[in-house]
């Protein structure tokens, strides 16, 4: 299925962009999950009792895309506790309680790169994943051969102002970012998309060899992936393809600058810059806080609660998830977190279906996500198949615009589940019949 030009646009609550980011109080404990990605692959290097130091590996790299994880704060290891993912996963978390000290492991130094291959392990030592929300290894995303790379500055989601911060305040390290994957992945051009950029950012980066700026139009979601090389290059990525089969690489502008930070530093991923805000939230902020700190911690840094959150969401309010506890930690692709007061977090009562078609119009895939609806309910597989419901990339476009208030995404992330395990019970019944 091909894409049109359909998406929504928002009101962009954007809250903090003139915010500088503060430095959170030490916390007095934080939990690193073991998995990145939902699977325990790896192992931990430390245990119970064991002193650590800021950027000290706790982690190994594990088999297949893994990459180490480091102590984000200086302790004592307390010992391992379980962690539920939003996704369902749960995993293993290292607990460390802090010394209040921050004291940087003395192994910390900058990597050596003189090539391709040693570039992308560095970037793969650095612990670093992609910082714009979906957490996927950056050093995988590089490994390929490409035409373009396309450097995320959209923001699309409402409140979070983290990425933009990045342009203000670090645009140097970002366009150094930018420079360094052209040099050692051999990446021709850069296409830096953009919406409202900071006055330093857009002469940055025209300043780069082989680089050029383009203003993104202004609807939700041009941030998606597939939504951004379709926008910048005119290229469509098929179904069930990656980036790197159309010749592109998308990374975000956070990421981007982390990854010259390290290369220069040798200092791995140990915190992020996060959004704070929502109806509840006494003082919308953005936090510098340490990977692992409770949800709480930060929310507190920036204030604490004006009225008790009836919903905390970790990102945005379209693709954002639900948390269950403010003990839930940050995690490295967390940008943002909102705590929304009990007028704005009910949901409204949702109506009969219309047949209207808005959902489809609005729908970036082009998809018919009444149809998907339906035919999981039914739980009618290959109609599934056959409308292409694996495509969606749960923007939450089609619930904003229906005038029923009905919950499509949840649908069809149920829907893509139900796909999902019905391949694998098909899979493992044709290995036993091999």
């Amino acid at each position: 299925m091909g894409m049109g030009i359909h998406g929504v646009r928002l009101d962009g609550h954007k809250n903090t962009v003139n915010c500088t980011p503060v430095e959170m109080p030490i916390p007095e404990k934080v939990r690193l999950p073991l998995a990145l990605l939902g699977a325990n692959t790896s192992t931990f290097l430390v245990k119970k009792g064991d002193e650590v130091a800021v950027g000290q590996p706790v982690a190994d790299q594990g088999k297949g895309i893994g990459v180490p994880v480091y102590a984000s704060v200086s302790g004592t290891v307390a010992g391992i506790e379980k962690l539920r993912l939003t996704s369902g996963a749960v995993v293993d978390t290292l607990v460390i309680t802090t010394d209040g000290k921050q004291t940087v492991w003395e192994g910390v130094k900058a990597p050596t790169v003189t090539d391709r291959q040693s570039f992308l392990e560095a970037v793969r030592q650095s612990g670093l994943v992609g910082l714009g929300g979906a957490g996927f290894p950056t050093w995988v995303k590089l490994d390929a051969q490409v035409e373009y790379l396309i450097i995320n500055g959209s923001e699309c989601e409402p409140y979070c102002t983290a990425d933009y911060a990045a342009l203000r305040d670090f645009v140097s390290d970002v366009a150094e970012g930018i420079e360094l994957v052209k040099k050692y992945i051999g990446v021709e051009k850069a296409v830096i998309g953009l919406k409202h950029p900071p006055k330093d950012a857009e002469a940055a980066f025209k300043a780069i060899p082989g680089a050029q700026v383009q203003h993104l139009r202004e609807y939700y979601p041009i941030g998606a992936e597939k939504m951004l090389i379709k926008e910048t290059t005119g290229r469509v990525v098929p179904g069930g393809k990656l980036p790197k089969d159309v010749g592109c690489i998308v990374i975000n502008v956070n990421t981007l600058a982390y990854l010259a930070r390290f290369l220069r530093t040798g200092m791995p991923l140990v915190s992020r810059t996060v959004t704070v805000d929502g109806s509840a939230v006494n003082s919308p902020a953005l936090i510098n806080a340490p990977i692992g700190v409770s949800v709480g911690d930060i929310f507190a840094a920036a204030g604490g609660f004006k009225t008790e959150p009836s919903k905390v969401i970790a990102g945005g309010p379209m693709m954002g998830v639900s948390l269950d506890s403010l003990d839930y930690p940050l995690l490295w692709q967390n940008g943002s977190f909102l705590a929304l007061n009990e007028k704005d977090a009910k949901l409204p009562e949702p109506g009969a279906c219309i047949r209207c078609g808005r959902c489809v119009e609005a729908c970036p895939m082009n998809l018919m996500a009444f149809q998907i609806t339906k035919a999981y309910r039914a739980k009618d597989l290959d109609t599934l198949k056959a409308i292409r419901a694996d495509l969606c990339i749960e923007c939450g476009c089609c619930a904003y615009v229906c005038p029923a208030k009905r919950d499509m995404v949840t649908s069809n992330k149920l829907a893509k589940r139900f796909m999902a395990d019905e391949a694998k019970k098909q899979k493992e019944k044709e290995a036993k019949k091999a």
